[in-house]
């Protein structure tokens, strides 16, 4: 009979304490394995609350060590979970075991067969118990001939409280921070865990600034159906957001259909190459929209089209709101300068403006299209677009 008191040790002492949970789990199976209880293979999932992703699988062989897998929405209704020791357990408590060297793979699900060509010999599948009624589920394997001894078993389902304390822990963590993630944003999600939350909390950056504003929405609202309406919107994000993250973009905000796009530059980084990226992104995001666009003309939808203004310059970037609603945000000038960009784009005739401030730290070829009195600065903004947009109308009763 091996000796779990060990692994417990460890967990208390050691384990805990370690912050990656791929971490957790080789330190958790080597010292199993170590104490005497033979394991060739483990898997834990548990629940996501992820916008993308339904399940977090932490999967660990002696090979490969431990790694995270992700199962996307839908995996429930999928051919590998339905049947499955897995579901059995989620539905019914569990626990499951399969001596897989005495049994007919085709009577059961096909994970049985493919655990068998593995050279597995017993397979046993159970709940962890977390807070709340929550659970996660454990599965491990042997290739031992004669697979697991019941005892060997009940000394493990010992260790499955003390490995749950910590296991809850990691989902917590990993919950938290997909949240702040999908709806702070990465960078400012990380600054909220790290404990930036008092109101007035926060710091002068410098940035490239992106604003960006869906044309003719009002048509499309009154032309789609509510869900073609909403279908569109997110296409249209879900196209920004797959041209902008590559280039450091971090989307701060969601006003209605316009978009608030901060790419802040960090300390190793210089003027250019901040701006380089705002730029690349949003011509990323045209060319990407255009194909997204044949294949809406094919489905007899409108298309969709949109304007971008592009700035850099100074902002402050952090908490403001009430004592119980915070906002982690940037205001300053060059927000107002970039919103306002944009608002001419529909005016001058081309879809992407910036600033000769931003103008002066990229490469490519820009045409000024003159100086434009706008609403709430100042002084004329002196507008550019790209050389290669032309030709395009730059004659305006507003222009200077």
């Amino acid at each position: 009979m091996w000796n779990n008191a060990p692994v417990i040790d460890w967990i208390a002492k050691e384990g805990r304490f370690l912050e990656d949970p791929n971490a957790f789990f080789d330190g958790l199976m080597k010292q199993v394995n170590t104490n005497g209880f033979h394991i060739a293979r483990m898997r834990c999932s548990m629940q996501a609350l992820h916008p993308q992703v339904a399940v977090w699988s932490f999967t660990w062989d002696r090979e490969h060590g431990a790694h995270l897998w992700e199962a996307s929405h839908g995996i429930h209704e999928s051919g590998s979970y339905i049947g499955s020791p897995v579901e059995d357990v989620n539905l019914h408590g569990g626990p499951v075991r399969i001596h897989l060297a005495k049994v007919n793979p085709a009577d059961y699900h096909p994970l049985v067969g493919e655990l068998i060509e593995m050279g597995l010999t017993d397979y046993y599948c159970t709940r962890v118990r977390f807070s709340g009624g929550r659970w996660c589920v454990l599965t491990i394997a042997t290739d031992q001939p004669d697979g697991f001894d019941d005892g060997e078993i009940n000394c493990f389902d010992g260790l499955l409280d003390h490995i749950g304390v910590v296991l809850e822990l990691h989902v917590t963590k990993r919950i938290e921070h997909s949240l702040l993630d999908t709806y702070l944003g990465e960078r400012t999600g990380a600054r909220v865990m790290h404990g930036h939350i008092r109101r007035g909390d926060g710091e002068t950056i410098l940035a490239a600034l992106w604003f960006s504003d869906v044309r003719d929405f009002t048509v499309l609202t009154e032309t789609l159906s509510v869900e073609q309406l909403l279908d569109s919107l997110n296409v249209y994000f879900e196209t920004v957001e797959r041209a902008v993250r590559p280039h450091g973009g971090e989307i701060l905000r969601f006003v209605g259909d316009a978009m608030l796009i901060v790419f802040a530059q960090e300390h190793d980084q210089s003027a250019e190459t901040v701006c380089e990226n705002a730029l690349r992104a949003a011509e990323a995001t045209l060319n990407d929209l255009g194909k997204v666009n044949e294949d809406r003309s094919k489905a007899g939808l409108p298309s969709l089209r949109f304007g971008v203004g592009l700035h850099y310059g100074e902002v402050v970037y952090g908490n403001v709101g009430g004592t119980h609603r915070l906002d982690f945000t940037v205001m300053g000038v060059a927000v107002n300068r970039t919103a306002r960009l944009e608002s001419l784009t529909k005016q001058i005739g081309t879809p992407l403006l910036m600033s000769d401030v931003l103008s002066s730290h990229i490469t490519a070829p820009t045409v000024c299209c003159g100086d434009f009195a706008v609403k709430g600065v100042a002084a004329p903004l002196t507008v550019h677009a790209l050389e290669s947009a032309l030709p395009f109308s730059t004659a305006s009763e507003d222009k200077i």
